[in-house]
């Protein structure tokens, strides 16, 4: 495989590495990554590896970065050389400087809700082609691959794990409530913009004293204050300390400064609290059976804490 993406390089990139790639053993999200001559990161898909919906991701990522080749967005990463085929899709692209965990101090996580109104106020008419809203989905499709009711037996069992803990009726509540509750975010009065889609701590990467957001294959026409919600909810995961009162405040004034748009406050803390709910109690609990009890509960008791505030 190695040699297939040299000769890729090769042949339409007119670069000559020097050096070898060297693999790089990060994200998950499936692609092949690698670093050149400490100048480069080459990323390359053979998508007879993948599903459909993870092949759907990279092409959107591909489009969505040609499509802002010509454009002034500094938040993104300044793409050498793209191609794709029918088979297989390769970017290179410049090599950046990677966050650690414990660099994510309060300053830099105002700039990221800075970073994140700003992506937030870009216009859609220039990248309406390569753009969609997100697939709504409530958990009740017989093809979903998360079902709800799959999803309320997860919780179940980590209440059998951990009965004085975790509470079986506030579960049972949670999962009789959840499809009203998922109404009500079509509800709020939020309005659609672009969006990156898994916007959290790790998809940062440093230029100079300027913040880069990488790995766009979730990019979409949605509501921005659901890239604030999916920030705080992995950050928090991950052992970062995160105010996140603060945090929504920060991104509410920068979002009046870049997209002069002043959306009640309220309004994205009940948002904010409907993201975390909706997306701990769908998609949580099957990776946390495994999991000890610290981290099991401080999943548990955001979504809990999120429920009874909308609950109210």
């Amino acid at each position: 495989m190695v040699e297939r993406i040299s000769d890729l390089l090769k042949r339409n990139t007119g670069l000559n590495f020097e050096s070898e790639l060297q693999l790089i053993p990060i994200g998950a999200g499936g692609a092949q990554v690698f670093s050149v001559e400490d100048k480069y990161i080459v990323k390359y898909v053979h998508f007879a590896e993948h599903d459909i919906g993870t092949t759907k991701g990279y092409k959107k990522e591909f489009s969505f970065y040609k499509a802002c080749a010509n454009k002034p967005f500094a938040f993104l990463p300044d793409i050498i050389f793209q191609t794709i085929s029918d088979d297989e899709m390769l970017i290179v692209m410049k090599k950046y400087t990677p966050i650690r965990y414990n660099e994510w101090n309060e300053d830099l996580q105002k700039r990221a809700m800075e970073l994140c109104a700003i992506i937030n106020s870009v216009q859609l008419t220039s990248l309406s082609e390569v753009l969609d809203e997100p697939e709504k989905n409530n958990g009740n499709d017989p093809n979903d691959p998360y079902p709800l009711s799959v999803s309320f037996d997860n919780w179940t069992k980590l209440h059998n794990k951990y009965p004085t803990h975790i509470h079986a009726d506030l579960l049972k509540d949670m999962y009789g409530n959840y499809n009203i509750l998922d109404s009500l975010s079509n509800e709020l009065e939020i309005p659609q913009t672009l969006s990156h889609g898994d916007f959290h701590p790790e998809n940062f990467l440093r230029n100079g004293d300027e913040l880069i957001v990488c790995d766009w294959q979730g990019v979409c026409v949605g509501k921005g204050i659901g890239d604030v919600a999916f920030f705080i909810s992995r950050g928090t995961d991950m052992g970062i300390l995160m105010d996140r009162d603060k945090l929504i405040g920060h991104y509410h004034n920068a979002l009046m400064k870049y997209a002069n748009v002043n959306t009640d406050l309220s309004v994205l803390h009940k948002h904010i609290a409907l993201s975390e709910f909706g997306i701990s109690f769908r998609f949580w609990a099957q990776y946390l059976q495994e999991a000890d009890l610290e981290k099991v509960l401080g999943i548990y008791i955001a979504m809990s804490d999120a429920y009874k505030f909308l609950m109210e």
